[in-house]
Protein backbone atom coordinates (compact mmCIF):
# COMPACT_ATOMS: atom_id res chain seq x y z
CA UNK A 1 0.00 0.00 0.00
CA UNK A 2 1.51 3.41 -1.11
CA UNK A 3 1.70 6.14 1.51
CA UNK A 4 -1.10 8.16 -0.63
CA UNK A 5 -3.66 5.46 0.25
CA UNK A 6 -3.74 5.61 4.08
CA UNK A 7 -5.46 7.94 6.22
CA UNK A 8 -3.73 11.33 6.83
CA UNK A 9 -3.89 10.58 10.53
CA UNK A 10 -1.62 7.43 9.76
CA UNK A 11 0.79 9.30 7.74
CA UNK A 12 3.30 10.66 10.30
CA UNK A 13 3.53 6.97 11.95
CA UNK A 14 4.11 4.78 8.57
CA UNK A 15 6.69 7.93 7.89
CA UNK A 16 8.73 7.35 10.69
CA UNK A 17 8.61 3.08 10.28
CA UNK A 18 9.74 3.52 6.84
CA UNK A 19 11.98 6.81 6.38
CA UNK A 20 13.91 7.04 9.35
CA UNK A 21 16.86 5.07 10.73
CA UNK A 22 15.19 4.35 14.26
CA UNK A 23 12.10 3.50 12.80
CA UNK A 24 13.20 0.98 10.91
CA UNK A 25 15.25 -0.83 13.60
CA UNK A 26 11.75 -0.51 15.80
CA UNK A 27 9.86 -2.26 13.07
CA UNK A 28 12.22 -5.02 13.05
CA UNK A 29 12.18 -5.62 16.14
CA UNK A 30 8.46 -5.94 15.92
CA UNK A 31 8.52 -8.14 12.61
CA UNK A 32 11.33 -10.35 14.22
CA UNK A 33 9.60 -10.88 17.71
CA UNK A 34 6.33 -12.21 15.31
CA UNK A 35 8.00 -14.24 13.24
CA UNK A 36 11.45 -15.32 13.45
CA UNK A 37 13.38 -15.27 10.06
CA UNK A 38 13.86 -18.74 8.71
CA UNK A 39 16.30 -20.51 6.14
CA UNK A 40 15.03 -21.55 2.82
CA UNK A 41 13.90 -24.59 2.00
CA UNK A 42 16.63 -26.00 -0.70
CA UNK A 43 15.05 -28.42 -3.07
CA UNK A 44 17.15 -31.84 -3.83
CA UNK A 45 18.04 -30.31 -6.83
CA UNK A 46 19.52 -27.10 -4.55
CA UNK A 47 21.05 -29.59 -2.73
CA UNK A 48 22.73 -31.37 -5.62
CA UNK A 49 23.80 -28.28 -7.25
CA UNK A 50 25.75 -27.50 -3.81
CA UNK A 51 27.48 -30.34 -3.05
CA UNK A 52 29.03 -30.27 -6.65
CA UNK A 53 29.84 -26.31 -6.72
CA UNK A 54 31.21 -26.74 -3.12
CA UNK A 55 34.70 -25.23 -3.03
CA UNK A 56 36.81 -28.13 -2.27
CA UNK A 57 40.28 -27.25 0.24
CA UNK A 58 41.79 -27.27 2.91
CA UNK A 59 44.44 -24.70 5.23
CA UNK A 60 42.87 -22.07 4.96
CA UNK A 61 40.20 -20.18 6.08
CA UNK A 62 37.47 -17.82 3.68
CA UNK A 63 37.37 -14.83 5.69
CA UNK A 64 33.55 -13.01 4.72
CA UNK A 65 32.92 -9.58 6.09
CA UNK A 66 29.54 -8.29 6.30
CA UNK A 67 28.24 -4.91 7.49
CA UNK A 68 24.47 -5.08 8.08
CA UNK A 69 21.66 -7.17 8.00
CA UNK A 70 17.94 -5.43 7.54
CA UNK A 71 14.45 -5.53 6.61
CA UNK A 72 15.11 -3.34 3.70
CA UNK A 73 19.40 -4.28 2.29
CA UNK A 74 20.33 -1.08 0.81
CA UNK A 75 22.47 -0.69 -2.69
CA UNK A 76 25.95 0.31 -1.15
CA UNK A 77 26.38 -3.16 -1.15
CA UNK A 78 27.26 -2.64 2.57
CA UNK A 79 23.56 -4.02 4.25
CA UNK A 80 22.04 -7.31 2.98
CA UNK A 81 18.14 -8.57 3.43
CA UNK A 82 17.91 -11.65 5.67
CA UNK A 83 16.19 -13.32 3.02
CA UNK A 84 19.94 -13.09 1.09
CA UNK A 85 22.16 -14.25 4.57
CA UNK A 86 19.34 -17.44 4.79
CA UNK A 87 19.93 -18.00 1.26
CA UNK A 88 23.75 -18.10 2.06
CA UNK A 89 24.16 -20.12 5.29
CA UNK A 90 21.38 -22.68 3.72
CA UNK A 91 23.98 -23.05 0.79
CA UNK A 92 26.89 -22.78 2.90
CA UNK A 93 25.28 -25.70 5.05
CA UNK A 94 24.06 -27.99 2.03
CA UNK A 95 27.89 -27.41 0.38
CA UNK A 96 29.55 -28.78 3.52
CA UNK A 97 31.49 -25.73 4.87
CA UNK A 98 32.29 -25.74 8.01
CA UNK A 99 32.06 -22.17 9.94
CA UNK A 100 34.47 -20.87 12.17
CA UNK A 101 34.93 -17.61 14.20
CA UNK A 102 38.35 -15.28 14.47
CA UNK A 103 38.99 -17.10 18.28
CA UNK A 104 39.06 -20.24 16.80
CA UNK A 105 41.46 -19.56 13.80
CA UNK A 106 43.84 -17.57 16.54
CA UNK A 107 43.98 -20.79 18.70
CA UNK A 108 44.60 -23.06 15.64
CA UNK A 109 47.62 -20.75 14.44
CA UNK A 110 48.62 -20.74 17.53
CA UNK A 111 49.17 -24.21 18.67
CA UNK A 112 49.93 -25.12 15.44
CA UNK A 113 46.71 -27.12 14.86
CA UNK A 114 44.38 -27.70 11.41
CA UNK A 115 41.49 -25.90 10.38
CA UNK A 116 38.66 -27.79 9.46
CA UNK A 117 38.45 -28.32 5.69
CA UNK A 118 36.01 -26.06 3.76
CA UNK A 119 36.68 -23.34 6.85
CA UNK A 120 34.38 -20.55 6.71
CA UNK A 121 34.09 -17.03 9.11
CA UNK A 122 31.59 -15.07 8.83
CA UNK A 123 32.21 -11.48 10.28
CA UNK A 124 30.10 -8.38 11.14
CA UNK A 125 31.43 -5.21 11.95
CA UNK A 126 30.19 -2.75 14.36
CA UNK A 127 28.24 -4.43 16.61
CA UNK A 128 24.74 -2.98 15.14
CA UNK A 129 21.93 -3.73 16.66
CA UNK A 130 20.00 -4.55 13.35
CA UNK A 131 22.08 -7.21 12.07
CA UNK A 132 22.56 -9.25 15.32
CA UNK A 133 18.92 -8.93 15.66
CA UNK A 134 18.43 -10.72 12.14
CA UNK A 135 21.00 -12.55 12.08
CA UNK A 136 21.03 -14.25 15.72
CA UNK A 137 18.06 -16.78 15.03
CA UNK A 138 19.47 -17.65 11.15
CA UNK A 139 22.54 -18.77 13.10
CA UNK A 140 20.87 -20.75 15.29
CA UNK A 141 19.10 -22.53 12.47
CA UNK A 142 21.97 -22.80 10.42
CA UNK A 143 23.85 -24.52 13.46
CA UNK A 144 26.77 -21.64 12.78
CA UNK A 145 28.61 -19.09 14.47
CA UNK A 146 29.74 -15.61 13.57
CA UNK A 147 32.20 -13.20 15.00
CA UNK A 148 31.10 -9.48 15.63
CA UNK A 149 33.89 -6.72 15.88
CA UNK A 150 32.02 -4.17 18.56
CA UNK A 151 32.74 -0.62 18.94
CA UNK A 152 32.73 -0.88 22.76
CA UNK A 153 32.45 2.89 23.15
CA UNK A 154 29.12 2.66 20.87
CA UNK A 155 28.09 -0.61 23.20
CA UNK A 156 27.86 1.47 26.22
CA UNK A 157 26.27 4.65 24.24
CA UNK A 158 22.31 5.18 24.91
CA UNK A 159 21.71 4.69 21.56
CA UNK A 160 19.62 1.97 19.97
CA UNK A 161 21.32 1.50 16.94
CA UNK A 162 24.53 -0.82 18.49
CA UNK A 163 23.81 -3.26 20.58
CA UNK A 164 24.03 -2.81 24.53
CA UNK A 165 26.65 -4.43 26.46
CA UNK A 166 23.18 -6.20 27.92
CA UNK A 167 22.35 -7.46 24.47
CA UNK A 168 26.00 -8.67 23.43
CA UNK A 169 26.37 -10.96 26.84
CA UNK A 170 23.19 -12.51 26.01
CA UNK A 171 24.42 -13.00 22.28
CA UNK A 172 27.36 -14.32 23.40
CA UNK A 173 26.09 -16.36 25.97
CA UNK A 174 24.23 -18.12 23.40
CA UNK A 175 27.43 -19.62 21.91
CA UNK A 176 26.54 -18.35 18.64
CA UNK A 177 28.70 -14.61 18.77
CA UNK A 178 32.15 -14.79 19.15
CA UNK A 179 32.82 -11.07 19.91
CA UNK A 180 36.13 -9.11 19.34
CA UNK A 181 37.49 -5.26 19.17
CA UNK A 182 36.82 -3.16 16.42
CA UNK A 183 38.39 0.14 18.87
CA UNK A 184 36.89 2.07 21.65
CA UNK A 185 36.27 5.30 20.16
CA UNK A 186 38.64 5.38 16.53
CA UNK A 187 35.47 4.31 14.08
CA UNK A 188 34.96 7.63 12.51
CA UNK A 189 36.44 10.20 9.92
CA UNK A 190 38.35 13.11 10.91
CA UNK A 191 39.57 16.13 9.23
CA UNK A 192 42.69 16.67 8.62
CA UNK A 193 45.33 19.27 7.42
CA UNK A 194 44.02 20.31 3.72
CA UNK A 195 40.89 19.44 4.50
CA UNK A 196 40.13 15.77 3.41
CA UNK A 197 38.41 12.80 6.03
CA UNK A 198 41.16 10.18 6.90
CA UNK A 199 39.95 7.25 9.20
CA UNK A 200 41.05 8.21 12.67
CA UNK A 201 42.76 5.52 13.68
CA UNK A 202 45.15 5.57 10.90
CA UNK A 203 46.12 9.31 10.46
CA UNK A 204 47.61 12.28 12.06
CA UNK A 205 44.94 15.03 14.25
CA UNK A 206 45.97 18.41 12.95
CA UNK A 207 48.66 19.29 15.13
CA UNK A 208 49.30 15.90 16.58
CA UNK A 209 53.09 14.48 17.16
CA UNK A 210 53.27 11.26 16.15
CA UNK A 211 54.14 10.31 19.77
CA UNK A 212 50.71 11.83 21.01
CA UNK A 213 49.08 9.36 18.08
CA UNK A 214 51.02 6.65 19.23
CA UNK A 215 49.95 7.21 23.01
CA UNK A 216 46.21 7.83 21.43
CA UNK A 217 46.07 4.34 19.38
CA UNK A 218 47.75 2.26 22.08
CA UNK A 219 45.16 3.69 24.61
CA UNK A 220 41.89 3.21 22.77
CA UNK A 221 43.09 -0.76 21.54
CA UNK A 222 44.30 -1.43 24.80
CA UNK A 223 41.00 0.22 26.51
CA UNK A 224 38.86 -1.59 23.86
CA UNK A 225 40.26 -5.21 24.89
CA UNK A 226 39.80 -4.00 29.16
CA UNK A 227 36.30 -3.11 28.27
CA UNK A 228 35.60 -6.89 26.32
CA UNK A 229 37.16 -8.46 29.05
CA UNK A 230 35.34 -7.05 31.98
CA UNK A 231 31.76 -7.04 30.31
CA UNK A 232 32.14 -10.63 28.28
CA UNK A 233 34.37 -12.37 30.51
CA UNK A 234 36.83 -13.53 27.63
CA UNK A 235 39.71 -10.63 26.02
CA UNK A 236 39.54 -10.43 22.69
CA UNK A 237 42.31 -12.17 19.99
CA UNK A 238 41.21 -10.33 16.96
CA UNK A 239 40.92 -7.04 15.65
CA UNK A 240 38.81 -5.33 12.47
CA UNK A 241 40.78 -1.75 11.02
CA UNK A 242 37.97 0.55 10.63
CA UNK A 243 36.97 1.20 7.06
CA UNK A 244 39.87 -1.56 6.51
CA UNK A 245 42.46 0.95 6.58
CA UNK A 246 45.80 0.38 8.51
CA UNK A 247 47.87 2.94 7.43
CA UNK A 248 49.44 1.78 3.63
CA UNK A 249 47.11 4.58 1.77
CA UNK A 250 44.56 6.69 3.32
CA UNK A 251 46.87 8.33 5.96
CA UNK A 252 48.82 11.52 5.92
CA UNK A 253 51.95 10.27 7.91
CA UNK A 254 54.14 7.42 6.66
CA UNK A 255 55.58 6.40 9.82
CA UNK A 256 51.62 5.17 10.63
CA UNK A 257 51.43 1.84 9.63
CA UNK A 258 54.62 0.44 11.55
CA UNK A 259 53.33 2.55 14.50
CA UNK A 260 49.71 0.94 14.21
CA UNK A 261 51.04 -2.39 13.23
CA UNK A 262 53.05 -2.40 16.91
CA UNK A 263 50.18 -1.38 18.60
CA UNK A 264 47.60 -3.98 17.17
CA UNK A 265 49.87 -6.77 17.62
CA UNK A 266 50.18 -5.46 21.66
CA UNK A 267 46.43 -6.64 22.28
CA UNK A 268 45.94 -8.92 19.38
CA UNK A 269 47.05 -12.53 17.50
CA UNK A 270 44.89 -11.68 13.93
CA UNK A 271 43.60 -8.32 12.42
CA UNK A 272 41.74 -8.00 9.49
CA UNK A 273 41.75 -6.23 6.51
CA UNK A 274 39.76 -6.11 3.07
CA UNK A 275 41.84 -4.33 0.89
CA UNK A 276 41.67 -5.14 -3.57
CA UNK A 277 38.40 -7.40 -3.53
CA UNK A 278 39.22 -8.50 -6.90
CA UNK A 279 41.46 -10.48 -5.71
CA UNK A 280 41.30 -11.85 -2.03
CA UNK A 281 42.58 -15.48 -1.64
CA UNK A 282 41.94 -17.93 1.72
CA UNK A 283 43.74 -16.51 5.00
CA UNK A 284 46.05 -19.64 5.69
CA UNK A 285 48.39 -19.95 8.80
CA UNK A 286 51.53 -18.23 6.55
CA UNK A 287 49.63 -15.54 6.12
CA UNK A 288 50.61 -11.68 8.03
CA UNK A 289 48.29 -12.36 11.40
CA UNK A 290 48.37 -8.57 11.64
CA UNK A 291 46.60 -7.97 8.00
CA UNK A 292 44.68 -10.97 6.91
CA UNK A 293 42.17 -10.29 4.26
CA UNK A 294 38.32 -10.46 3.96
CA UNK A 295 35.87 -10.89 1.60
CA UNK A 296 33.36 -7.99 1.43
CA UNK A 297 29.37 -9.68 0.94
CA UNK A 298 26.90 -8.53 -1.32
CA UNK A 299 24.02 -8.63 -2.25
CA UNK A 300 24.56 -12.43 -3.15
CA UNK A 301 22.50 -15.56 -3.65
CA UNK A 302 23.83 -18.73 -1.47
CA UNK A 303 25.00 -19.82 -5.21
CA UNK A 304 26.78 -16.61 -6.01
CA UNK A 305 28.64 -17.04 -2.65
CA UNK A 306 29.69 -20.70 -3.34
CA UNK A 307 31.14 -19.42 -6.40
CA UNK A 308 33.17 -16.63 -4.56
CA UNK A 309 34.23 -18.71 -2.24
CA UNK A 310 35.52 -21.51 -5.68
CA UNK A 311 37.54 -17.81 -6.51
CA UNK A 312 38.95 -17.68 -3.43
CA UNK A 313 40.24 -20.96 -3.22
CA UNK A 314 41.63 -20.77 -6.53
CA UNK A 315 43.47 -17.65 -5.69
CA UNK A 316 45.47 -19.02 -2.57
CA UNK A 317 48.75 -19.58 -3.50
CA UNK A 318 50.17 -22.94 -2.77
CA UNK A 319 52.25 -22.35 0.12
CA UNK A 320 54.63 -24.73 2.88
CA UNK A 321 52.76 -26.12 5.79
CA UNK A 322 53.24 -24.36 9.02
CA UNK A 323 55.44 -25.63 11.40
Amino acid sequence: MGLLALPLSMLPFVAYFRLTGEGALLWSRARVAIVKPHLPSLSAADRRWARANAPSYSGGVAVLVYHGVGSQGDETAYSITPEQLGSQLAYLRAAGMHVVTARQVADAFRQHQPLPSRAVMLTFDDGRAEAMLWADPLLAEAQAQATMFVITQAAGSRGIFYASWKQLRQYAASGRWDLESHTTALHFLQGVAGGRPLPALASLKPGETIGAYTHRVQMDLADASTELEKEIGQRPVAFAYPFGDYGAERTNDGRIQGVLTAAVSRNYQLAFEQDDQLTVPLVTCTDDRLHLRRIDVGHWSGRDLLQRLRRAAAQTPQRPSCP
